[in-house]
């Protein structure tokens, strides 16, 4: 489903013990009282409501246009274009590493937010200035952005699996993120395609369009400046500094960030389609914004149905349900090559609409869970290099996904190129059964006692 054209593709004290089967424990702080969960929430909600995945998405479909219809990018060279600004999540673990081992004024969370939101806020107004025919500027400014988006997303996950992993409420706040993330994308859908479509009839520029987008992260900084509150943990930095130490030698990390590269790394149609959509059905920006809002739309609900209802279902169980679940999502876009339909745009139209909120629905109740799995894997104090070494492994398999669908299209054609997606999907069966599903913790112990 990471294919989906139309998809949208996250403190006052701190405590518990860690412990991931390598045979030590670290007793840390104090436990998180369960009464602190709500202002965490407020804060998870609006640093990822004002994200890339979020608000900032605002100018995603104005810079597709931007390179097809300006730099003059075909639909291959579009796919490496995207390929390489995923380098930013890629290298996820370098931010984390940044973030837990090395407190920037006795602070590991708040600093580093604050920090990289001031950074994308001041490369979107780089982007204002910038020619639009020369793509290697657009491509390295656009990685930039990416970087500092990327950085934040692990800040902030790091400050989740500390947090949630003693309050059992992991999936929770996910749950809770992304909701946000998908409330956003809502407005962002409907908004990005009518100013995709202002921008494309020059009547608005893509400047404007940019600097709209640099006020949201300016946003995130005050929200974190006033609403986060951290003291100065140097215990917590040492514990991460053990618990990494330890983590790199258990084998279920590695089989889980395989399994996630491994899930993502199906051809993806993604950039072909959309040329497709746009040439061949006559899909207008405004289009195209609508099946966005109406896939986010769906994606909300599934992140509260996860919340609420699948956030104890059997992982493995629900894992191989979810592999089939993608494979027909994937065969599902052959509708848009039937004869009938394309002479017939408005009853596929209602088709798509309909198709993309199940699709939006099913795909954020399985990223969700892809997700948990590898908060509830990864240490508590080292959480935001573990957990972002296993998204790594996701985006890393996202890239790899975009670079080979970029590589066979002119090769296979697109409906092949849909048929090797679905066929790739199925490899991750043999996997599932060797997956992990939580990481062991112990028994609290007294600082003086821990070994």
């Amino acid at each position: 489903m990471k294919n989906m054209i139309f998809s949208v593709t996250v403190l006052k004290k701190y405590g518990g013990n860690f412990s991931i089967g390598c045979g030590k424990r670290y007793a840390i702080l104090p436990a998180m009282k369960k009464s602190d969960w709500l202002p965490l929430a407020i804060v998870f909600a609006a640093v990822y409501f004002f994200s890339m995945n979020g608000l900032g998405a605002l100018p995603t479909l104005t810079i597709s246009f931007l390179l097809k219809e300006k730099a003059g990018l075909t639909p291959d060279k579009m796919a490496f274009f995207q390929a390489v600004t995923l380098v930013a999540w890629v290298i996820k673990p370098l931010w984390g590493l940044i973030s837990d081992l090395f407190p920037i004024f006795g602070s590991r969370r708040k600093s580093y937010l604050m920090i990289t939101s001031l950074m994308a806020a001041a490369a979107w107004l780089v982007l204002i200035i910038l020619p639009y025919t020369h793509v290697h500027l657009l491509l390295l400014v656009m990685t930039l952005i990416y970087m500092a988006y990327a950085f934040q997303d692990v800040v902030s996950d790091g400050l989740m699996v500390e947090v949630g992993q003693p309050l059992k409420m992991t999936g929770q706040f996910q749950s809770i993120q992304w909701a946000a993330v998908y409330m956003a994308m809502i407005v962002t859908s409907l908004a990005g395609g009518w100013v995709a479509e202002l921008a494309r009839k020059g009547s608005v520029s893509y400047g404007f369009i940019f600097g709209i987008t640099a006020v949201f992260p300016m946003l995130t900084a005050i929200i974190v400046f006033f609403l986060v509150r951290e003291p100065s943990r140097n215990q917590a930095a040492h514990t991460a500094g053990l618990s990494l130490r330890d983590v790199f030698h258990h084998r279920a990390v590695w089989v889980l960030g395989f399994f996630l590269f491994l899930w993502n790394f199906s051809p993806s149609f993604g950039a072909p389609f959309f040329y497709y959509a746009v040439d061949q059905l006559k899909f207008s920006p405004s289009f195209l914004g609508i099946l966005q809002a109406i896939t986010s739309a769906g994606a909300l609900l599934g992140s509260m149905l996860y919340g609420l209802l699948f956030e104890k279902f059997p992982m493995k169980k629900f894992l191989v349900i979810a592999v089939f679940v993608g494979v027909f999502a994937t065969l599902s876009y052959f509708i848009y090559f039937v004869p009938w339909l394309m002479l017939h745009s408005q009853v596929l139209k209602g088709l798509a609409l309909a198709m993309n909120f199940l699709l939006g629905m099913a795909s954020a109740v399985i990223f969700l869970a892809l997700l948990n799995l590898a908060a509830k894997v990864s240490p508590q104090y080292a959480g935001g290099t573990i957990f972002a070494l296993l998204m790594s492994f996701y985006n890393f398999g996202q890239m790899g996904s975009s670079a080979l669908g970029g590589f066979l299209f002119p090769r296979v054609g697109l409906e092949m190129l849909i048929l090797i997606s679905a066929a790739f999907s199925l490899l991750v069966l043999f996997l599932i059964p060797h997956l992990p599903e939580h990481a062991e913790t112990v028994a609290p112990v007294h600082p003086e006692r821990a070994s």
